[in-house]
């Protein structure tokens, strides 16, 4: 139970026919900076590997923070917080094509 929530999650991940998996999933909960009290989102990621596991665990790594560093995202204005979440994801892939192209 979290903040007086019950959440029940199951998560799955099968590498199909081949004999190993690049996709990566990740569950994430949290507050407002300003409080540890209540919940206040549940971020589930599920990342496609793509032929590759480096653009999956990247941005299972990178995500979250980008999207919750936005001052918007803790707008009262839904708008204001999809906007934020847009950014965030942008913010992720941009950052993704330098450092994974590096490789």
């Amino acid at each position: 139970m979290i903040g007086g929530v019950t959440l029940r999650v199951t998560t799955y991940s099968s590498p199909g026919g081949r004999s190993y998996n690049e996709d990566m999933l990740c569950e994430a909960y949290g507050h407002q900076p300003t409080s540890d009290k209540d919940l206040c989102f549940a971020f589930f990621g599920v990342f496609d590997g793509h032929g590759g596991a480096e653009a999956a665990s990247y941005t299972k790594d990178h995500l979250l923070d980008n999207i919750v560093r936005q001052k918007s995202f803790w707008a009262e204005d839904d708008e204001r917080v999809l906007k934020a979440i847009r950014r965030g994801f942008l913010n992720t892939h941009y950052a993704m094509r330098k450092e994974v192209g590096k490789k």
